[in-house]
C-alpha cells in the first residue's frame, strides 16, 4: 500500500509543528508514505519558516500554498486544504491518505498498526483513531486527526460541498467529516473508529 501523509497547516499551529515534523522524521512503516502540506496561512510566508523544521528534521515534503479569501471561515479552509491532499492522491497514484494533524504526536509505529485494519476487509473503507479533545480531557475526538482512508473513497467524494445537491448535506462547512464518512457507510462502505490500539497519543494545545 502506497500511503501519502498529508495534512492541513496554519500559522497559528506554529506552535506544534517542529514537534510534528521530528514526529514524522522518526515514523517506521513497511510501505512507502510521503508527505504533503497544504498551507492556508495569510500569505505563502510561513512556508519558509516549515521549511526550515524540514531541513532540521531531513525531511524533504511537498508544501503548496492556497491563497484564500481572508472572509473565508476556518472549517471551509480545511477543507479546501483536504481537497488539494485528495486531488494529490488521485494524480500521485496513491492507495491511501494517512490524515494526521500537526498538532497530534503518535508512537513511531502507528501507521503500520492502521495499514492492516484497512488491508483486512474490502468493505473497510476508513479507519480512524482518535483520542481526546484537545481542549477538554477525556471528551473523545471525532475528526481525521489519526485517519487512514482509501482512494476508493477519495474518486468518490469531494470534501468541497456543494450545498442543496443532497438534502442531507450540512449546510455548513463544519460537519464535513461527518458527511464524508455519511457518504461511504450510506454506500455500502465500513467506517472502523478505533481506539487503544495507538497509544499513547499527544493531543498538544501548547
Amino acid at each position: 500500500m502506497r500511503v501519502l501523509i498529508g495534512t492541513p497547516i496554519h500559522e497559528v499551529k506554529d506552535y506544534c509543528i517542529e514537534r510534528w515534523l521530528k514526529n514524522v522524521s522518526k515514523l517506521t512503516h513497511k510501505t512507502p508514505a510521503d508527505l504533503l502540506m497544504v498551507d492556508n496561512s495569510t500569505g505563502p510566508a510561513y512556508i519558509k519558516k516549515v521549511r526550515q523544521y524540514c531541513k532540521k528534521h531531513t525531511l524533504h515534503p511537498k508544501i503548496i500554498h492556497l491563497e484564500l479569501p481572508h472572509t473565508q471561515g476556518r472549517y471551509e479552509r480545511v477543507a479546501r486544504c483536504r481537497e488539494a491532499i485528495r486531488q494529490e492522491v488521485l494524480s500521485g497514484g496513491y492507495d491511501a491518505w494517512f490524515s494526521w494533524e500537526t498538532d497530534q504526536i503518535i508512537p513511531t509505529d502507528a501507521l503500520s498498526k492502521l495499514i492492516p485494519l484497512l488491508e483486512a476487509k474490502n468493505f473497510v473503507k476508513i479507519v480512524s483513531h482518535n483520542n481526546w479533545t484537545r481542549q477538554i480531557p477525556n471528551l473523545p475526538n471525532y475528526d481525521f486527526g489519526c485517519t487512514l482512508i482509501k482512494r476508493e473513497c477519495l474518486e468518490k467524494y469531494s470534501f468541497i460541498l456543494k450545498f442543496g445537491s443532497d438534502p442531507q448535506m450540512p449546510a455548513t462547512y463544519e460537519p464535513s467529516e461527518a458527511w464524508f464518512r455519511k457518504q461511504v457507510i450510506r454506500d455500502g462502505g465500513c467506517y472502523l473508529e478505533v481506539q487503544g490500539l495507538i497509544n499513547p497519543i499527544y493531543h498538544l494545545n501548547k
